[in-house]
């Protein structure tokens, strides 16, 4: 924990998540430091330092890599095996916290007498928003966590290696701190770059979702040293996060905007539905192309096909209901689907710069190659080979949005026992009416349970409006950063190590293919190099890559695989929280201090 005593580093930026800094360091031990506190907008520029842990443009769209349905080369260590507390030295974000704290006591001292205090009032709960935002994060993360208030000095040892604190406890600390930033924030943010009143809604909103589901569906009852949770149960976490969103959707302010997929290629945020999102600006260009179109500028990457099955017909009824769907080719699978799926991913007739596309399967091995976020058109470049050069794109993207509201409403609700018709209209049914879905799972509770679903990622859930709602999140929030979340907090961690990387079905191998049904072959993936087709596209599928074939009834299916101990999850469930590292229960203990380890560790 010594890290917390680092000297404060003050970022100067201009009010917004989007344009980058220029830093400035302020040694609070020199003469005329206090001055940075006595002027309002030095102090806005003090806060916007703390933005980055919301995303940024050139992060904010891949948060989802690697996930369940969206392969990469490995996981995350906590998934890969032989993660343990002594192969961690990761242990919290305490220098975040040390710095929004000295903060707070600056602004709440005579260095702040200048500041009136209307200005003073906004800046504490600005500051506290995102205090309360790390902490949650780390709860997220380690579960129980020592809480810091204040700042700490070296002659404050006792304090500094306090022993954490059961996470009921913690989550008290950080709704104090979302309900001081939702009573005091007076900064509004018309172009939804800054935090405001309804960024501490939906942070409360969220924060108490998660925290109800990862009690409920992990049956974590107590801290790690068992004292009973005894602040909230998980039906008064389902409230808070309900009335949060009911907050957010009784002002009026948002709706859901008409064109789905303007909310990812707009220059300018849809203020009508985005709440917080990342903002391009002259000097600050994304790089979605670059990360999800270009073959030589990124590692493959595309949805599987076990997860696109998932996508609804136009109809609101299951694909996975329709005869033969198993075997689909991928011109085929298409046909009257949820238009949110070629909305996601390319599709057959797609078009890129003007000219028919399939995927590229150098950059999506899998075949559902992303566009969600993309450009249909090659981005800036300043080469003519536009693989060979970095690409910036314009378009900016959402980090918090409304449609996130309305299913975070619609969960806690169906959770609570509370779903009817009225409110799934307003929110699920509203959220696919938007997308160009019809029929009854418009307005309708649904009551039968999906079997796909119950088979492949949900074997416990046996209410079937709970189900159409992960269901409905999965699609509408996918790439955007909440999918890992939801899954531990739904206890089904282990679909990130057993989910199959799989891919489009093919008529066959060795051989041209015709994707797209076009009359002109498109790719051939062999399994011997003697076996390339000449004038196509041709893909290895001998394993040399990760990329094989399966059988799959009448067609083959590709399959992604990458070593088993890249992609890990222990069957007694203990992964749900990182470790805490054994060097720093070691660096306690030799003090005379205890830090307690989280469990399966």
């Amino acid at each position: 924990m010594k890290r917390i005593f680092i000297l404060l580093t003050i970022t100067l930026s201009v009010a917004t998540i989007a344009v980058s800094c220029d830093l400035s360091e302020y040694n609070p031990n020199e003469p005329g430091y206090e001055k940075v506190f006595s002027s309002a907008t030095n102090v806005q520029y003090v806060i916007n330092g703390f933005y980055g842990g919301f995303g940024s443009v050139t992060n904010a769209y891949s948060k989802d890599v690697p996930t369940d349905y969206f392969p990469d080369q490995s996981l995350p260590a906590r998934f890969q095996k032989g993660y343990s507390a002594t192969s961690t030295d990761t242990w919290g974000e305490w220098d975040d916290i040390y710095h929004y704290n000295y903060v707070l006591t600056q602004l709440n001292s005579s260095a702040a007498a200048s500041l009136s205090e209307a200005e003073k009032e906004n800046f504490i709960a600005e500051v506290r928003l995102f205090r309360g935002m790390k902490y949650y994060q780390m709860v997220r993360q380690y579960g129980d966590l020592p809480w810091f208030d204040h700042v700490i000095s070296p002659a404050d040892s006792d304090d500094e290696h306090k022993d954490r604190e059961s996470r009921d406890v913690i989550m008290k600390h950080v709704l104090e701190d979302f309900d001081y930033a939702i009573d005091h924030i007076t900064a509004t943010s018309p172009d939804a770059t800054c935090v405001s009143k309804e960024v501490a809604l939906f942070l409360k909103m969220r924060a108490c979702l998660y925290e109800a589901s990862f009690r409920k569906y992990n049956n974590v009852t107590a801290s790690v040293k068992g004292e009973p949770f005894s602040n909230y149960t998980v039906d008064q976490l389902y409230v808070l996060a309900a009335d949060a969103a009911r907050q957010i959707i009784d002002e009026g302010k948002y709706g859901l905007i008409s064109d789905w997929r303007s909310l990812f290629l707009s220059e300018a945020l849809q203020t009508t539905e985005v709440i917080l999102g990342a903002q391009t600006a002259a000097n600050i260009q994304g790089s979605q192309n670059n990360f999800f179109v270009y073959t030589k500028q990124t590692a493959p990457k595309s949805l599987t096909r076990t997860f696109v099955n998932t996508f609804l017909m136009k109809d609101g009824t299951p694909y996975t209901d329709k005869v033969g769907y198993i075997t689909d080719s991928w011109k085929d699978e298409f046909t009257n689907r949820d238009p949110r799926l070629a909305l996601t991913v390319r599709y057959p007739g797609y078009k890129f710069a003007g000219e028919t596309a399939v995927p590229d399967f150098g950059a999506s091995f899998l075949g559902y190659q992303i566009r969600k976020f993309c450009y249909d058109k090659y981005a800036e470049t300043s080469g003519a080979d536009p693989d060979e050069n970095p690409k910036h794109n314009s378009n900016s993207t959402p980090i918090y949005r409304y449609a996130e509201v309305l299913l975070s409403y619609a969960e806690a609700k169906a959770e609570l026992g509370q779903m009817d018709n009225s409110i799934w209209e307003q929110t699920v049914g509203a959220i696919r009416k938007r997308a160009g879905i019809t029929g009854s799972s418009l307005t309708t509770v649904p009551t039968i349970v999906d079997n796909y679903l119950k088979a492949n990622y949900y074997p416990d859930v046996t209410n079937a409006a709970i189900m159409e709602i992960r269901r409905e999140r999965a699609i509408e929030l996918c790439m955007e950063g909440v999918r890992d979340f939801d899954l531990l907090r739904w206890g089904c961690g282990s679909l990130l190590s057993t989910a199959p990387w799989d891919g489009i079905n093919i008529d066959a191998v060795d051989t041209a293919l015709d994707l797209d049904g076009n009359g002109i072959d498109d790719v051939c993936f062999y399994t011997d190099a003697s076996k390339k087709v000449a004038g196509v596209v041709n893909i290895a599928v001998d394993g040399s890559t990760g990329l094989t074939v399966v059988s799959n009834g009448s067609k083959k299916q590709l399959r992604y695989d990458i070593d088993t101990e890249l992609r890990y999850w222990d069957p007694d469930g203990h992964l749900i929280l990182d470790a805490i590292p054994s060097q720093e229960i070691a660096a306690y203990r030799k003090l005379g201090y205890t830090l307690t380890q989280n469990p399966g560790y």
